[in-house]
């Protein structure tokens, strides 16, 4: 009996050790397969987190060039990946295109899915027109993909021509533009203002006049952060005498509030933008009706109370066509000084729009006053002007370089991967209708690598 007895307690003894052994032995393959998922994902983190240039990403950081003066510059870099590429003197043409069936064009502006949206004048047939019996002209938007082959061609008969179309929220667009009856001498230019759906079809339109016999535009318009939309353009409500007009619809098309804006007889806005703030900017040119224009520049808070006023004759006759925001804040601005004949560009603060710095390049074969600009990747700015020559300014108003263009002298912008986009028709903005538009894009080729 006491054999038996201790037969079953060695039995039951070895049968836990196996137990155990067995339960060691699963941990420790359980433990081995994890060190093995772990030394997986690790690398596999490690190959997902390495760029194309052997950057390693870890926790927040990002690779990517951090040399603010390249043209590949990525402000949300922090890691530097040694892969900035710096201008070499040589820009590509990518594709030209002429578009049939428009007018001039006298804006170009990108759309969300990498395409863009042209703002013309001029659309139509004429022959023998005279000024007595004018031939008919019609605004024009048109719509272009990526490779800038025409999605669709909308023409509004309201309208004799539009400035400057822009994308708006819902995917549809906001134009402002012009209306000048026909065959009547007595008959002038009324504001005209547009919005449609994504396919240029009309949603809501308005023709504005202060009155017989007086001059009025829409140049430009956008949405504001509350979903509505600001116009700016000229408002002549006391016959000889004009305004700098500044007008809120909501997304209706009803009028919310008007404001009008002088610091001389004559005064006109041309370009506008909305700060991160939410105020409102505009530039153009305040003077008498036979010249003597200065520069123009107003900033007003989101119901069009004014903040400050500026007005400065710099060299010569002076007029601000283009307007855009600074990397620091501030706004930058471009036109004509010198009386029509020479490029000019001002940097304000925002704070008090008084002067960072201003340049009127007098003297230079390629100048003749500038069209639009648009803030450069990196820093700087990217200018186009009348006789068709793309500028690259720095952050101080220096000249980077310069580069001709065939006929293309009234638009410019930049793209996200660094390429860049030129468009008019040679004609001057306020001047008869040219030929058909232009629309260019370029591209840097072999840039180097080297630092400046």
């Amino acid at each position: 009996m006491k054999n038996l007895i201790i037969l079953l307690f060695s039995i039951i003894f070895i049968s836990s050790c196996s137990e155990d052994s067995l339960q060691e032995s699963s941990q420790n393959q359980d433990t081995a397969q994890l060190d093995d998922n772990v030394d997986d994902n690790v690398d596999d983190n490690v190959d997902d987190n390495v760029d194309d240039n052997g950057c390693v990403e870890e926790g927040n950081n990002i690779c990517g060039c951090m040399e603010m003066d390249a043209i590949n510059y990525d402000p949300l870099a922090t890691l530097d990946d040694g892969s900035c590429q710096y201008y070499s003197g040589d820009l590509n043409v990518v594709w030209s295109k002429q578009i049939a069936g428009a007018g001039e064009l006298w804006s170009v502006r990108s759309v969300s899915d990498g395409g863009f949206i042209l703002a013309c004048g001029g659309a139509g047939e004429c022959e023998n027109g005279t000024f007595q019996n004018p031939c008919e002209y019609h605004g024009q938007l048109v719509r272009l993909d990526a490779n800038g082959d025409i999605v669709w061609n909308q023409i509004y008969e309201k309208s004799s021509g539009i400035y400057h179309a822009r994308e708006t929220s819902d995917g549809g667009f906001i134009a402002a533009g012009y209306y000048e009856c026909l065959n009547s001498m007595d008959c002038y230019p009324d504001m005209y203002i547009l919005k449609t759906d994504s396919d240029g079809n009309i949603e809501w339109d308005i023709v504005e006049a202060s009155g017989n016999n007086n001059n009025d535009w829409a140049r430009d318009a956008i949405q504001t952060q509350d979903g509505n939309y600001v116009v700016t353009g000229t408002w002549n409500d006391d016959g000889w005498n004009s305004k700098a007009a500044l007008r809120k619809y909501n997304t209706n098309g009803e009028l919310m509030w008007a404001k009008n804006f002088s610091s001389s007889d004559a005064n006109e806005a041309y370009e506008i933008l909305e700060t991160d703030e939410g105020d409102i900017v505009f530039a153009g040119y305040s003077g008498t009706q036979h010249g003597f224009y200065k520069w123009f520049m107003v900033k007003t808070d989101a119901d069009g109370n004014q903040i400050w006023k500026k007005a400065n004759k710099s060299t010569g006759d002076a007029i601000l066509y283009a307007l855009t925001k600074s990397p620091d804040g501030g706004y930058a601005a471009a036109g004509f000084c010198n009386s029509w004949r020479s490029n000019f560009i001002t940097k304000r603060n925002p704070n008090n729009g008084n002067n960072v710095w201003t340049e009127c390049i007098i003297g230079e074969s390629n100048v003749g006053g500038i069209y639009d600009m648009t803030p450069a990747i990196g820093g700087g700015y990217y200018i186009i002007d009348e006789r068709s020559y793309l500028t690259k300014i720095d952050d101080s108003g220096e000249v980077v370089f310069t580069y001709h263009v065939q006929d293309a002298n009234l638009s410019v912008i930049q793209l996200d991967n660094g390429d860049i986009v030129v468009g008019g028709g040679g004609a001057f903005l306020d001047g008869g209708y040219g030929g058909l538009p232009n629309l260019i894009r370029l591209s840097f080729s072999n840039p180097s690598t080297a630092s400046k």
